[in-house]
Formats: structure tokens, C-alpha cells, sequence
């Protein structure tokens, strides 16, 4: 059988031949390693750079992901032995949907369930928003129809103004109902200026929105974020 090379040799094997021979150079173990690493590296072939508009993909997503963590949203499904995360299934408008469709491990007393995980995201003049809606939804219109008040659904149809800032969406009325309407504490109605403020409590702001014609307020409602079902208001 043929003798190994001195190339061949390990490290330690390389530096008890060297310092028998009293060869010169860096002859101990842990040189040898650091020089071989080092000359190892040297011939490695670069890291492939993704695409960029695979880069913006990931980017966009890592955001998305980030927003509905901040806001206490489940961003993937636990299996037994892996986990499904949230992709993003379409974007349209300025709006994405993000769906993560996969069984859900509750232990080993419990069987394994199918669950769906449905969420839009998007950006508005207060920065980055990301709401819950049903795990059947499939494309960002299935979403927004879902998400819209019937009130306003309805005021649309027959022409009438609508305008919405964050949650809250202010329909052109009757001089009778003007200022009627639910309003969550962190939007508040200023009938002397005409302007409708919006303070969320996480410390983002909304433009004032000046609304001079008669108006009356539709909340929008979601689904709470997290494991369960309840009703949530958006903003």
C-alpha cells in the first residue's frame, strides 16, 4: 500500500513529521490547521448573490412577518415535527395576502388539525398595518371584500363619499347623522375643525383627515390576532 503524501498527512501527523526533520516554518498542529483553512478559503467558490427581486421578495416578506409578530399574530403553523410559515400569495393594490395552510401538533393525546392562517399587510401614511381574516381567504380582494363594513359596501354602491383612516371609515351622510357612528378610543371626531384625529396607542400617526360634508362612522372588524376567534378591531 502506498505511503500517504505529505499533503495527506493530518495536522498532527504533518507536525510531528516537520519537527523530526527539524524542517523551519509554523510546524505545530494548530498552524497547520489555520494555514490549511486558510489556503482551503482561497479556493472555495463565492457565495451565489440571489437575484434582486428574489432579495426584495425575502425583504418584503421578513417585514410582513415582523408586523404581525408585533401585533401578536401567529406567523406559522407547529407540527409535530416541522413547522408551516406564512408565504406571501398575492399582492395587489399596495396590499399583500399572506396564507400559511398546515397541521397543527396539540400533543400526543390530541389529533393533529388542519389549520388555515390568513393575514393582509400593507403600509399607510402611519406606517406599516397587518390585519387578521379568514384562513379561506385566497386572493387580496377575497380579503378586503371580507374586511369592509356592509355600511360601507352599501354607501359605495349609491355614490356616496367614503374615506377611511386606519379602522375607521367615515361615509358621506345626512346633515341629521352627521357624526353618528362607533368610534374606538384612539380615533376622535372634531366637529369644530372638521377633522377626524387618530392616536394609536403603539405611538404612530395618522394624517388628520378633514372631512367638510356630513359624515357618519363605520368601524372595521377583524379577527383577534392569535390563537383565538374573537373579533378585533384593525387601525
Amino acid at each position: 500500500m502506498p505511503r500517504p503524501g505529505i499533503s495527506e498527512l493530518s495536522a498532527e501527523a504533518l507536525a510531528e513529521y516537520l519537527a523530526r526533520r527539524n524542517m523551519p516554518g509554523q510546524r505545530s498542529k494548530t498552524a497547520i490547521t489555520l494555514l490549511r483553512r486558510r489556503r482551503a478559503a482561497l479556493h472555495r467558490p463565492p457565495t451565489p448573490i440571489p437575484p434582486v427581486a428574489e432579495r426584495a421578495r425575502a425583504r418584503f416578506l421578513a417585514d410582513a412577518v415582523a408586523e404581525i409578530e408585533r401585533r401578536g399574530g401567529e406567523t406559522d403553523i407547529e407540527g409535530e415535527t416541522r413547522s408551516t410559515p406564512l408565504s406571501v400569495v398575492e399582492r395587489a393594490n399596495g396590499v399583500a395576502l399572506l396564507r400559511a395552510v398546515g397541521w397543527r401538533w396539540y400533543g400526543k393525546r390530541v389529533k393533529p388539525r388542519m389549520v388555515e392562517l390568513a393575514y393582509l399587510y400593507g403600509k399607510d401614511d402611519a406606517g406599516p398595518w397587518a390585519v387578521r381574516i379568514p384562513g379561506t381567504a385566497t386572493t387580496v380582494t377575497e380579503g378586503l371584500s371580507w374586511l369592509t363594513p356592509a355600511a360601507v359596501v352599501k354607501a359605495l354602491a349609491a355614490g356616496r363619499r367614503v374615506r377611511r383612516q386606519g379602522d375607521v371609515y367615515a361615509i358621506e351622510t345626512t346633515k341629521g347623522r352627521d357624526g353618528r357612528g362607533e368610534l374606538p378610543d384612539a380615533h376622535t371626531w372634531r366637529p369644530e375643525t372638521r377633522r377626524l384625529v387618530h392616536r394609536p396607542a403603539d405611538g404612530r400617526k395618522h394624517r388628520p383627515l378633514v372631512l367638510p360634508w356630513p359624515v357618519e362612522f363605520a368601524v372595521q372588524r377583524t379577527i383577534a390576532m392569535g390563537r383565538g376567534n374573537g373579533w378585533s378591531e384593525g387601525d
